[in-house]
């Protein structure tokens, strides 16, 4: 890990503090945030338009994708961009930066 892009990780999180969806730390996600995350990938079903702002969301970011393989933590942050872009509005800039911010695969 590349301690200084986590504290810039963790300086981003925390302006996401009043969301309980968005976890403070990349690296320390509860089993129940990520199962209640992960319920949402298959409970939220996105409209056309929003299908769209989540496929621009996985351009835009570092990763391609909420994280860079298909594990639990790509299912868990695909569910929280469809809570995020439904409940929220929240954009593709928007989505891309959090998935950018809990990226757990180290940094650089």
């Amino acid at each position: 890990m590349k301690f200084s892009h986590y504290t810039e990780q963790l300086s981003g999180l925390a302006q996401y503090a009043s969301m309980t969806e968005i976890p403070q730390n990349p690296y320390d996600v509860s089993v129940r945030l990520a199962k209640r995350l992960t319920s949402y990938s298959d409970r939220i079903k996105l409209t056309a338009q929003q299908q769209t702002t989540y496929d621009q969301a996985v351009k835009l970011a570092d990763e391609h994708g909420p994280c860079c393989c298909h594990c639990w933590r790509w299912t868990a942050f695909e569910g929280q961009a469809k809570y995020l872009i439904t409940r929220r509005q929240f954009d593709a800039n928007q989505i891309a930066h959090t998935w950018d911010l809990e990226d757990g695969c180290g940094g650089a």
